[in-house]
């Protein structure tokens, strides 16, 4: 009984050291690490890789690299001086960072290094490429590999001892420490390898002469000792780990290449839709505003006037185009370059009302159409505001072209009532602040440089000159639109788009008009409100 008892009092005892040792573990913290970026690595595809698998193991906290790059800034630190053993051991320690991954990318081969927060190499590792990446499962094994060495690296031993350089400090060393017997001498012995720095003290023991010959194997057995450290951090075997350790499965190629896609724009983007539109028109004669007329006492509104608007909103078709074909480039000055191009078609019925000498016309609906073209070039700079894994890109922009807007009337509706068309520059600023990768507010606006009536490519010049000849002799005109909405994408290069637009044109007409009371020119006032729908194809 007293040796059954023996067993199960030590199996309680191995037990409980097994549960305090677990609990250790537990509690303490995992290892901080930053991946830095790579040589060679073309738009930081491979330092992806190696962050997301590792944040896979879920056995290091990952250090942001924009972090350890200010804070190497702050210490003087930059470009490839970062990734140096003496960069490294300057801006580790300040951060608790306690390993960094550096790499080179060299043909098809992939060096991978490891530092310690003082800037010893911990681990190596080659990998082979294929197309410029890591296959799935090399990239677990080698996550594998940087988790476990950082979770248990290997002892920190200063490799080549920089006491002997200073050889007045060592004959004080003996003194201070005075041996008592044989036995210090051999402790003494590793602590002064060079043989040139203790001279004095080998000749003192020579009288006995038995105490010289142990002296012979401290020696053999120092030597060797400076050369192990060097030899015994080995690299760890990657298969052994990936095989006992549980890492969730590696993100697919696809999810690599989108990854990948989304830290750069989209060559392009296709928007398809549909548009709500809410439009007035009103003409007033001798005044610089319709308001200015309506407020006159009834015996000086004086003249023909003009007003109409949209019975109902009118619905109509939108496409547009962006091409950003410089989108791939690495210079983030020159990747925002880009055109954009775009069409609407909208039809309505619209109720016109014309007042004049002998009274008021009945309201009358007629069809009408509004075409809008546009063309410009655009130049965008891109921020991210996700993180490197993630990314979530937005940009503040420049962009000028021309645009074009033709309201024509149906010429059987015979409604005293002329079409209006304007061909004019524009320059504007927009932006887009992402919030969401589903979510992003956009928005911007345009300012309308000589946006004047009776500007058209395709309509006749007699009709166009009526627009004016009507109202007076000349026309000078301002105008202006702004928009905002949001967007985003919701499954792969798929998205939505939603946004509102008001846009203002004014004409000052000088100079005499065929219509009456116009004798002294006057004003017409144009607006549009359109509510732009629909969905979004980027890639």
């Amino acid at each position: 009984m007293s040796g059954w008892g023996a067993i199960l009092a030590l199996a309680l005892v191995l037990a409980s050291q097994v549960a305090m040792a677990q609990k250790r573990n537990a509690k303490a913290k995992p290892p901080r690490v930053v991946v830095l970026d790579f040589e060679g690595d073309r738009r930081g595809a491979l330092r992806t890789q190696v962050e997301a698998a590792l944040k896979k193991t879920k056995q290091v906290e990952l250090v942001p690299l924009k972090r350890y790059t200010a804070a190497a800034g702050k210490a003087g630190v930059r470009g490839a001086e970062m990734r140096s053993s003496e960069g490294v051991a300057s801006v580790a320690p300040g951060l608790k960072v306690d390993a960094v991954v550096t790499a080179n990318a060299t043909g098809r081969v992939l060096v991978v290094r490891m530092l310690g927060a003082r800037g010893q190499e911990l681990w190596t590792k080659d990998v082979k490429l294929q197309k410029g990446r890591m296959s799935a499962s090399d990239a677990r094994r080698l996550a594998a590999g940087l988790a476990t060495t950082a979770v248990s690296p290997p002892p920190v031993v200063e490799p080549p001892p920089a006491e002997p350089a200073t050889p007045p400090a060592e004959p004080t060393e003996p003194a201070t420490r005075p041996p008592e017997s044989a036995p210090p001498p051999v402790a003494t012995a590793p602590s002064t390898p060079p043989p040139e720095a203790t001279p004095a003290p080998a000749q003192t023991p020579p009288p006995e002469g038995t105490p010289t010959k142990p002296a012979e194997p401290p020696e053999a057995v120092a030597t060797p000792k400076p050369s192990e450290p060097l030899v015994a951090p080995t690299p760890i075997d990657d298969e052994s780990h990936t095989s006992t350790s549980a890492i969730d499965p590696y993100a697919t190629r696809a999810e690599l290449e989108a990854q990948d896609r989304h830290r750069y724009p989209p060559l392009f983007r296709l928007f398809l839709g549909g548009t709500t539109t809410w439009r007035m028109y009103c003409a007033r004669p001798g005044v610089s505003s319709c308001a200015a007329f309506d407020s006159r006492p009834e015996e000086q509104q004086v003249g023909d006037t003009v007003d109409f608007e949209s019975g109902v909103p009118y619905l109509g078709l939108v496409g547009q185009l962006e091409l950003m074909p410089l989108g791939r480039m690495e210079n983030k000055f020159l990747r925002g370059l880009g055109l954009g191009v775009g069409y609407v078609r909208g039809y309505s019925e619209t109720r016109v009302k014309v007042t004049t000498e002998t009274g008021e016309t009945p309201t009358r609906t007629v069809v009408a159409t509004d075409t809008m073209l546009m063309a410009s070039l655009l130049y965008r700079y891109y921020f991210n505001m996700g993180t490197e894994s993630t990314p979530r890109l937005g940009f503040a922009g420049l962009k000028g072209g021309m645009l074009g807007r033709a309201f024509d009337v149906d010429d059987e509706a015979r409604a005293p009532l002329t079409g209006s068309h304007r061909l004019h520059p524009s320059v504007g600023l927009e932006f887009s602040v992402p919030l969401r990768r589903w979510l992003r507010i956009e928005g911007g606006g345009q300012f309308f440089l000589n946006p004047q009536a009776g500007q058209s490519l395709t309509e006749d010049k007699g009709a166009l000159e009526l627009e004016v000849r009507e109202l007076g002799e000349q026309v000078s005109s301002a105008g202006w639109s702004a928009e905002l909405g949001v967007a985003g994408d919701f499954w792969g290069p798929l998205g939505y788009s939603a946004r509102f637009r008001y846009t203002n044109v004014k004409d000052t007409f000088t100079g005499r008009g065929s219509k009456f009371g116009w004798e002294q020119g006057g004003v017409a006032q144009e607006n549009h409100a359109d509510i732009l729908w629909g969905l979004t194809v980027s890639y």
